[in-house]
């Protein structure tokens, strides 16, 4: 049986260790506590207080000091712009938001039960609907106050310690819900920017998609590569890894069939669209001449919002999001102020309000 150390942490968070012995993929709470195929600690409470979780708040802060000296941000404009939020039709675009999570969640689901992950039915179950939208936002509550997208490792965490799942079994799970995020993602950023731009689009979006492109194919070609080349892999890490590597590559791989990719690929349009329709809210809600931007336009900004959040520099993009996105508004004619409170409300729906109630959620969840 594996042996579990847990010592609590000041957040109230037990640091979680289970023995390295061999896990499969899937089967009963008792079987996954007898063979274990991970070793993993999380100590979120720790993490956030490592030296580069501040280094790059403090990166985050730079960014922002610099994009509003370079702009030539009217801070007390752009406060009065904010104040002058509609605040239903701002409350609107919060519901639209948060409309995704339950959508993320049934796809994470399919993905789980499509990888072999025997999922526990019913409504208390560690792997119900309101439980897998529990995860999800507990990560993304991760991912906004520590850099690196250690959010993602966490959830792998979350439904280990919940559901006794093999953690790299659920890690192949989320590289594949990724891949479809990227895939959807982009695929509508390019459309929406071809509607908006033509064939020639601006030199202040090329970053944008090369970034985006380049996450593509980086994702594409690790599945790529462990499909084709999983012995030559295997050759390169350690011997006792051999066993967690493949739950990983087994729950990757196997996520996927033809029986339920249109139904991955409605879900993950949806999800992207809805993306697009929270921006579109937040325009809205401050009525100004200077905004007007056609419904494509605004997906385009608000995937491409998206898209820079999985920059590994700063939690959730934090400081790189902010710049970006009111330099590309200003490609549209809007002035920098202006952009600035567009952006800045469109943040306290997609990150402070998940830092927000994501720390009242952490602390008094009992599945963190």
């Amino acid at each position: 049986m594996s042996e579990v150390n847990e010592t609590p942490d000041r957040f109230g968070k037990a640091n979680l260790t289970m023995s390295d012995q061999p896990t499969p993929v899937s089967g009963t709470p008792e079987d996954s506590r007898k063979h274990d195929g991970d070793r993993e600690t999380f100590s979120l409470g720790q993490r956030l207080r490592q030296p580069r979780t501040l280094i790059s708040f403090g990166i985050a802060i730079a960014i922002i000091v610099f994009a509003v000296r370079s702009l030539d941000i009217d801070l007390a404009a752009t406060w009065q712009y904010m104040r002058s939020a509609n605040p239903w039709l701002l409350g609107t675009g919060l519901i639209v938001f948060y409309l995704t999570f339950p959508l993320r969640a049934l796809r994470w689901r399919m993905l789980l039960i499509n990888a072999g992950v025997l999922v526990e039915r019913g409504r208390h179950s560690w792997a119900s609907l309101p439980a897998l939208i529990e995860y999800i936002y507990l990560s993304w509550f991760a991912n906004c106050i520590v850099p690196a997208k250690l959010g993602d490792a966490y959830r792998g965490y979350l439904l280990k310690h919940n559901g006794n799942v093999s953690f790299s079994a659920t890690f192949g799970t989320i590289f594949a819900e990724r891949l479809l995020d990227m895939i959807g993602l982009f695929s509508l950023l390019v459309l929406s920017g071809f509607l908006t731009f033509g064939p020639h689009m601006p030199e202040g979006t090329q970053i944008v998609f090369g970034f985006g492109g380049l996450l593509v194919v980086i994702i594409i070609g690790g599945l790529i590569g462990m499909r084709w080349l999983g012995p030559q892999i295997r050759w390169f890490i350690p011997r006792r890894l051999h066993r967690v590597y493949g739950n990983f590559e087994h729950s990757a791989l196997t996520s996927f069939t033809p029986a339920i990719l249109p139904r991955l690929f409605v879900l993950t349009a949806a999800i992207w669209t809805l993306e697009g329709f929270r921006l579109w809210f937040v325009i809205q809600s401050l009525d100004h001449t200077g905004l007007n931007l056609t419904l494509a336009a605004i997906i385009f900004v608000a995937l491409a919002s998206s898209l820079l959040t999985a920059l590994p520099i700063t939690p959730a993009g934090l400081g790189v999001v902010e710049g970006t996105i009111t330099v590309v508004l200003t490609l549209f004619g809007i002035a920098a102020s202006l952009g600035s409170a567009v952006t800045l409300l469109d943040r306290l729906i997609n990150f402070w309000s998940i830092v927000i109630f994501g720390f009242i959620l952490y602390l008094f969840s009992r599945r963190k």
